[in-house]
């Protein structure tokens, strides 16, 4: 039997693209609630269904700008898990890991510096030495 993995919760909110869909999935749940509770107050049924659809109107809305997004953003792999994902900015989270990745070069891990005189002179020192002695 293979082992399947489970979906972590934390999935829906790792990456700004991410963040937006859940954000889009919400206003449908809210949308729908708004529109059920139209049948608990007869009176109002009109005004909880015009609400529920602009809710799940402007999900729409926020589902497509999320498309266009996605469309233009920059596909890495993930250092870190491999996996591929989309950068949205100059900063954002793996989809699948949640590791800080960077477009940005001011961003990326320094390099140790390595002073080449001291290296020079180290070198020129282990020469004269193996020469005097």
């Amino acid at each position: 039997m293979s082992a399947k993995p489970k979906l972590k919760l934390n999935t829906l909110f790792a990456g700004k693209l991410n963040k937006i869909r859940t954000f889009a999935l919400l206003l449908i749940f809210g949308g729908l609630i708004c529109m059920y509770i139209g049948f608990l107050f007869p009176s109002l049924m009109t005004l909880f269904f015009i609400l529920g659809m602009i809710w799940v109107l402007g999900s729409v809305a926020v589902y497509f700008w999320t498309g266009m997004l996605s469309l233009q953003s920059l596909k890495v792999d993930c250092p870190v898990c491999g996996k591929p994902t989309k950068l949205l900015g100059r900063r954002d989270e793996c989809m699948h890991c949640r590791s800080i990745l960077s477009a940005d070069p001011a961003d990326a891990p320094k390099q140790p510096e390595t002073n080449t005189s001291e290296s020079i002179e180290t070198e020129s020192n282990t020469k004269s030495e193996s020469i005097n002695g």
